[in-house]
């Protein structure tokens, strides 16, 4: 039954995605995943920094006034700037999309997802990160995650994750016991 908060424009694609990516997230916690949040953290200490610093050039300027504010405001938004610009490197370079990562049974995992502006295909990189990285890449459309009028269907998602996963684990596994037999 699907659930009515989360109905979605089937028409929005970054709506498509980001409820896909929600549900991937409710599957790995389902099947015993548990969930690493440091890039998340790194995001929100970075985001909640350049506001504090925001906040006290605005707070500083209000109780002394503009013109003996005038050099913190210049450190305030030299500051505020920089950090900013470490965020969006932060989002461009290190998190490159990367929704999930978390670990089970001492396999780590990474999740990460796009999709182009126009197009309803969703792209999906599952990544085993224990040793060494190996990745199973697959896309297909929204559609047959979503029925005709926008809720998400769990099993066919669902049964597209066991695979990749699997695929990356069973990789990992094999070359282990190619390693250890040799």
């Amino acid at each position: 039954m699907p659930n009515p908060k989360n109905k979605v424009n089937l028409s929005s694609v970054p709506d498509l995605k980001n409820a896909t990516d929600d549900e991937i997230v409710q599957i790995l916690a389902s099947k015993g995943y548990t969930q690493n949040f440091s890039l998340i953290d790194v995001r929100l200490m970075l985001g909640f920094a350049s506001v504090i610093v925001a906040a006290a050039a605005a707070g500083y300027d209000y109780y002394v006034g503009f013109e003996k504010a005038k050099p913190f405001t210049a450190i305030g938004v030299s500051l505020y700037f920089v950090l900013n610009l470490a965020f969006t490197a932060w989002i461009m370079y290190v998190e490159k999309g990367t929704f999930y990562q978390g670990h089970k049974d001492g396999k780590k995992i990474s999740v990460s997802s796009s999709a182009k502006k126009y197009s309803p295909i969703y792209n999906l990189t599952v990544t085993e990160t224990t040793t060494s990285s190996k990745s199973s890449k697959a896309a297909k459309p929204f559609n047959e995650f979503f029925d005709s009028t926008g809720y998400i269907v769990r099993s066919p998602l669902e049964k597209w994750i066991d695979g990749l996963i699997s695929s990356v684990v069973q990789e990992d596994d094999s070359s282990a016991k190619a390693k250890k037999n040799s």
